[in-house]
């Protein structure tokens, strides 16, 4: 198991190694404290989620806390979304790297002008404000989960990012991940 830690973190070049040493580098669900948030795709934490516009299935995204640098799965989380505004958001949020390394740094585009509501998704009975994403439906305001899936927004013209927020149930700690949706990344 803690090999797993640590491939998840020096995949990524997170600076949360030491913390893991002297222990297992994986805790269980039942601590209620977190010090940190990564985002994972089911296996290893990224920094920027890449979902193709007009595409047929949401990128998932889960959210995995740390309690000073030890994972601690079983947590959950209320999310948000919003257009990323790179005029105003922190490079952060407003730049993503593509490809293995060396990697490219882009700049995400501006948001479109009239910005509609971000639709985070789950598996579920289709809902006609679900984006058209067959087996989704839209994820229930504040209700905590690990993760959501999330797509193109309906009738806005990619390239663009969104932004994700995940602030823990229990003690608020918050973590964002930028979502870019575009055809060539």
């Amino acid at each position: 198991m803690r090999r797993l830690a640590l491939s998840v973190f020096t995949a990524c070049g997170l600076a949360l190694l030491s913390a893991c040493s002297g222990g297992t580098g994986i805790g269980s669900g039942s601590s209620t404290k977190i010090t940190a948030v990564v985002f994972t795709n089911g296996s290893a934490a990224v920094n920027a989620f890449f979902v193709a516009p007009g595409g047929t299935a949401p990128v998932a995204v889960d959210a995995v806390g740390t309690d000073n640098g030890t994972l601690v799965y079983g947590q959950t989380f209320t999310w948000t979304a919003r257009f990323v505004n790179p005029k105003t958001d922190p490079p952060s949020i407003a730049t993503y790297t593509t490809g293995v390394a060396p990697s490219t740094f882009k700049t995400c585009a501006a948001p479109p002008a009239t910005q509609p509501a971000v639709p985070l998704l789950e598996p579920g009975a289709v809902t006609a404000s679900a984006g058209g994403y067959v087996g989704y439906s839209l994820l229930t305001s504040g209700f905590p989960v690990s993760g959501v899936y999330v797509g193109a927004v309906p009738g806005v013209t990619a390239p663009y990012c969104l932004v994700l927020t995940a602030v823990h149930a229990v003690d608020g700690t918050v973590g964002t991940v930028t979502v870019v949706v575009s055809a060539n990344p």
